[in-house]
Protein backbone atom coordinates (compact mmCIF):
# COMPACT_ATOMS: atom_id res chain seq x y z
CA UNK A 1 0.00 0.00 0.00
CA UNK A 2 1.92 3.31 -0.72
CA UNK A 3 1.41 6.55 1.29
CA UNK A 4 -0.05 9.46 -0.71
CA UNK A 5 1.65 13.20 0.22
CA UNK A 6 -0.67 16.04 0.05
CA UNK A 7 0.39 18.39 -2.85
CA UNK A 8 2.64 21.23 -1.54
CA UNK A 9 -0.01 23.78 -2.68
CA UNK A 10 -2.41 22.18 -0.42
CA UNK A 11 -0.11 22.29 2.90
CA UNK A 12 -0.80 25.31 4.95
CA UNK A 13 2.20 27.59 6.28
CA UNK A 14 3.39 27.26 9.77
CA UNK A 15 3.95 30.78 10.51
CA UNK A 16 6.36 31.96 12.80
CA UNK A 17 4.79 34.37 14.70
CA UNK A 18 1.26 34.81 15.51
CA UNK A 19 -0.66 37.34 13.26
CA UNK A 20 -1.64 40.18 14.81
CA UNK A 21 -5.22 41.13 15.23
CA UNK A 22 -6.98 43.75 13.14
CA UNK A 23 -7.35 47.09 14.22
CA UNK A 24 -10.69 48.30 15.44
CA UNK A 25 -12.39 50.45 13.07
CA UNK A 26 -12.37 54.22 13.25
CA UNK A 27 -15.32 55.91 15.43
CA UNK A 28 -17.70 57.84 13.05
CA UNK A 29 -16.63 61.02 12.39
CA UNK A 30 -17.91 63.49 15.40
CA UNK A 31 -21.09 64.88 15.03
CA UNK A 32 -21.80 68.62 14.55
CA UNK A 33 -25.34 70.62 15.38
CA UNK A 34 -26.65 73.77 16.21
CA UNK A 35 -28.70 75.64 19.46
CA UNK A 36 -29.92 78.80 20.30
CA UNK A 37 -28.39 80.33 23.33
CA UNK A 38 -31.18 80.96 25.52
CA UNK A 39 -28.95 83.86 27.28
CA UNK A 40 -27.62 85.72 24.11
CA UNK A 41 -30.74 84.15 20.80
CA UNK A 42 -27.77 83.93 19.05
CA UNK A 43 -27.04 80.91 17.53
CA UNK A 44 -24.07 78.33 18.24
CA UNK A 45 -22.10 75.34 16.72
CA UNK A 46 -20.87 72.29 18.53
CA UNK A 47 -18.71 69.77 17.42
CA UNK A 48 -19.33 66.22 19.76
CA UNK A 49 -16.31 64.61 20.74
CA UNK A 50 -16.23 61.73 18.91
CA UNK A 51 -18.30 58.68 20.42
CA UNK A 52 -20.27 60.79 21.78
CA UNK A 53 -23.27 58.84 22.45
CA UNK A 54 -25.89 62.07 24.10
CA UNK A 55 -28.89 62.81 22.75
CA UNK A 56 -28.77 66.17 21.68
CA UNK A 57 -32.15 66.23 20.01
CA UNK A 58 -33.58 68.93 22.74
CA UNK A 59 -31.01 71.18 22.90
CA UNK A 60 -30.84 71.50 19.10
CA UNK A 61 -34.80 71.91 19.43
CA UNK A 62 -34.96 74.47 21.95
CA UNK A 63 -32.74 77.61 23.16
CA UNK A 64 -30.62 75.77 25.61
CA UNK A 65 -27.84 77.39 28.23
CA UNK A 66 -24.76 76.81 26.84
CA UNK A 67 -23.51 75.38 30.92
CA UNK A 68 -26.29 72.15 29.98
CA UNK A 69 -24.61 71.56 26.67
CA UNK A 70 -22.48 68.28 27.26
CA UNK A 71 -21.03 65.60 25.22
CA UNK A 72 -20.65 61.96 26.69
CA UNK A 73 -19.28 58.40 26.26
CA UNK A 74 -21.64 56.43 28.49
CA UNK A 75 -20.67 53.26 30.10
CA UNK A 76 -22.09 49.78 30.86
CA UNK A 77 -23.69 49.69 33.83
CA UNK A 78 -22.84 46.88 36.41
CA UNK A 79 -25.13 46.28 39.79
CA UNK A 80 -24.19 45.13 42.70
CA UNK A 81 -26.74 44.52 46.22
CA UNK A 82 -25.80 47.39 48.49
CA UNK A 83 -27.25 47.18 51.95
CA UNK A 84 -27.30 50.95 52.82
CA UNK A 85 -30.63 51.25 54.36
CA UNK A 86 -31.18 47.33 55.82
CA UNK A 87 -32.78 45.93 52.59
CA UNK A 88 -30.11 44.86 49.67
CA UNK A 89 -30.64 46.95 47.23
CA UNK A 90 -28.95 46.54 43.60
CA UNK A 91 -27.01 49.90 42.74
CA UNK A 92 -24.79 50.70 39.82
CA UNK A 93 -21.13 50.66 41.02
CA UNK A 94 -17.77 51.98 39.36
CA UNK A 95 -19.26 52.99 36.31
CA UNK A 96 -17.11 55.63 34.60
CA UNK A 97 -18.33 58.54 31.35
CA UNK A 98 -16.03 60.57 29.10
CA UNK A 99 -17.37 64.07 29.43
CA UNK A 100 -16.94 67.59 27.45
CA UNK A 101 -18.63 70.29 27.68
CA UNK A 102 -17.41 72.60 25.29
CA UNK A 103 -19.00 75.94 26.73
CA UNK A 104 -18.00 75.28 30.84
CA UNK A 105 -16.77 78.28 32.33
CA UNK A 106 -14.00 75.69 33.03
CA UNK A 107 -11.53 75.46 30.95
CA UNK A 108 -10.53 71.61 32.62
CA UNK A 109 -14.09 70.64 31.70
CA UNK A 110 -14.07 71.95 28.49
CA UNK A 111 -11.39 69.08 28.07
CA UNK A 112 -12.41 65.51 27.45
CA UNK A 113 -12.39 64.39 31.03
CA UNK A 114 -13.62 61.34 32.95
CA UNK A 115 -16.29 60.95 35.66
CA UNK A 116 -16.60 57.79 37.67
CA UNK A 117 -19.64 56.77 39.99
CA UNK A 118 -18.04 54.74 42.33
CA UNK A 119 -21.91 53.77 43.87
CA UNK A 120 -25.20 55.18 42.25
CA UNK A 121 -25.11 58.68 42.30
CA UNK A 122 -22.18 59.19 44.18
CA UNK A 123 -19.32 60.59 41.24
CA UNK A 124 -15.32 61.48 41.61
CA UNK A 125 -16.07 64.30 38.44
CA UNK A 126 -13.58 65.79 36.56
CA UNK A 127 -10.82 63.47 36.17
CA UNK A 128 -7.95 64.09 34.05
CA UNK A 129 -5.77 61.20 32.86
CA UNK A 130 -3.85 61.66 35.62
CA UNK A 131 -6.10 61.63 38.17
CA UNK A 132 -7.97 58.64 36.78
CA UNK A 133 -4.60 57.05 36.65
CA UNK A 134 -4.82 57.69 40.57
CA UNK A 135 -8.05 56.23 41.03
CA UNK A 136 -7.35 53.18 39.11
CA UNK A 137 -4.19 52.59 41.21
CA UNK A 138 -6.81 52.87 44.41
CA UNK A 139 -8.93 50.82 43.32
CA UNK A 140 -6.37 48.20 42.17
CA UNK A 141 -4.94 48.37 45.81
CA UNK A 142 -8.42 48.03 47.48
CA UNK A 143 -8.97 44.88 44.87
CA UNK A 144 -5.74 43.67 45.99
CA UNK A 145 -6.86 43.77 49.21
CA UNK A 146 -10.27 41.95 48.69
CA UNK A 147 -8.06 39.17 46.99
CA UNK A 148 -6.45 38.86 50.02
CA UNK A 149 -9.22 38.80 52.23
CA UNK A 150 -11.36 36.32 50.12
CA UNK A 151 -8.02 34.11 50.90
CA UNK A 152 -8.61 34.48 54.44
CA UNK A 153 -12.31 34.04 54.33
CA UNK A 154 -11.73 30.58 52.60
CA UNK A 155 -9.17 29.55 55.20
CA UNK A 156 -11.43 31.13 58.53
CA UNK A 157 -14.30 28.81 56.62
CA UNK A 158 -11.97 25.32 56.42
CA UNK A 159 -11.02 26.05 59.93
CA UNK A 160 -15.23 26.89 61.11
CA UNK A 161 -16.17 23.73 59.03
CA UNK A 162 -13.40 21.76 60.94
CA UNK A 163 -14.73 22.39 63.82
CA UNK A 164 -18.63 21.85 63.78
Amino acid sequence: MAIVQPSPALVSPVLSAPVPPQPPAPAPAPRSWSFVDSRTGVRREVTCMRGCDADHGLDASAPSDPSDIWCQVDSESVCLPINSNGTPENMRVLSATLNMLPFSDSIALRAPHVSVEVVQDEWIEGLDPDGLATVIGTLRGRLEHLEQMHGRLEAARVEWRAGR
